[in-house]
């Protein structure tokens, strides 16, 4: 990983922003510019004391170390582990000693400690703030060789974990089943933890097409722990993380042998998406051409209304991803990002029609300068089951 790349993107945007330090906890930001997988996704409440960065404009980084993460080797020289006798207070006026004077506005990462905020804001004698999650969003969208790895690593898990689940559904499995196994298997086969907890929906052809009383946006009312019968579309949303990056997969599947129009509506699907990502190149299309460009496909098809039928009035398609599942550009009207190479983009359109199915097709896409390539390969073609 190019370590040394952050640190001057990050340097840059404060010199941009008039930051004159940066401060950042156990993060997405704090993976990304140590290379130190911390627990960040797991409870506040378990972490350890210590684990900040402290990133002045000017001047060498320095890690504050719980001594619970390891760091030997890191790409940041000046470690001070955690005391909790001296505190973050007197250890943060150490690290910046006369800089401390010069600070006049200091940038706080999410997930900080109260204890370190304030320890912070008083050494660098109470400053102007700012929020520091976003500062390196745009050096982030670009995915380094090392990262475009690691992500192809999670997606083919994702592949291999789930074709195993889908191959394993039984006649009386519930969605709470499916989802208790999906985590299962994927730990099973090297994943640290999910991304994101696995849904799974059950939609019987046939059932009732409104839901009184069922929160907004439900799609469907088939009981979580109720056992899978014929005659039933099963949708999957799952995330799984390894190697500190995460994957972002959808599927559907059918159980019985589908209506035409549910087995044309995902064979739709499938087109749509594939046409869509067969567009795409370095600066071809925009984050907000994306979802225009599958919605004029379906339309074709005779599909379209399905697909506004879910995502209106928001117009999402998907999302960039990384280190955070959902990471910016998202694909949406109101962002004209170009989509660009070293992006990696989750591309998820879904289609619903009430008391029949709803079907979804979430592919993780590598943009290069020649064209796009999905590192979800899952088979496209399984839907009857």
């Amino acid at each position: 990983m190019d370590y040394a790349r952050r640190l001057n993107g990050l340097r840059q945007a404060m010199q941009q922003q008039g930051i004159d330090l940066a401060v950042y906890g156990w993060c997405p930001s704090f993976q990304y510019l140590t290379g130190v997988l911390v627990d960040w996704r797991g409870a506040p409440d378990l972490q350890p004391a210590g684990d900040l960065l402290v990133v002045p404009r000017d001047g060498e980084p320095a890690l504050i170390a719980s001594g619970r993460y390891g760091t030997d080797g890191g790409p940041i020289a000046n470690v001070q582990r955690y005391d909790a006798v001296v505190g973050y207070t007197d250890l943060l006026r150490t690290i910046l000693g006369a800089r401390a004077d010069g600070v006049r506005k200091l940038a706080l990462g999410a997930y900080l400690p109260t204890a370190a905020v304030t320890a912070a804001i008083e050494a660098s004698g109470h400053p102007e703030l700012c929020d520091a999650s976003h500062l390196m969003d745009s050096l982030r969208m670009f995915k380094e060789p090392n990262e475009v790895d690691r992500l192809r690593k999670v997606a083919r898990l994702t592949d291999e974990a789930m074709m195993k689940v889908v191959r394993g559904i039984r006649e009386g499995v519930s969605q709470f089943d499916l989802r208790l196994e999906i985590e299962a298997e994927g730990r099973r086969m090297g994943a640290t933890d999910v991304s994101f907890g696995p849904w799974v929906g059950f939609v019987k052809s046939g059932s009732p097409a409104t839901f009184p009383g069922l929160k907004n946006g439900q799609v469907t009312d088939y009981s979580v722990d109720k056992g899978l019968v014929a005659n039933t579309a099963i949708t999957f949303d799952v995330g799984f993380v390894m190697n500190g990056y995460c994957s972002d997969w959808g599927r559907s599947v059918y159980w019985g042998t589908p209506p035409a129009r549910t087995r044309d509506a995902y064979a739709a699907l499938r087109q749509a998406v594939g046409g869509t990502v067969a567009e795409m190149k370095d600066g071809n299309l925009r984050a907000c051409d994306v979802c225009p460009a599958i919605e004029r496909r379906l339309d074709v098809l005779g599909f379209g209304e399905e697909m506004r039928a879910r995502l209106a009035p928001s117009r999402t398609v998907g999302h960039q991803i990384g280190t955070e599942v959902h990471e910016n550009p998202w694909l949406r009207p109101d962002s004209e990002e170009p989509l660009r190479a070293g992006m990696v983009m989750c591309i998820e359109p879904k289609l619903w029609l009430p008391g029949e199915y709803y079907l979804r097709l979430e592919e993780m896409v590598l943009i290069t300068e020649k064209g796009a390539e999905f590192l979800t390969e899952f088979d496209r073609e399984l839907f009857e089951l």
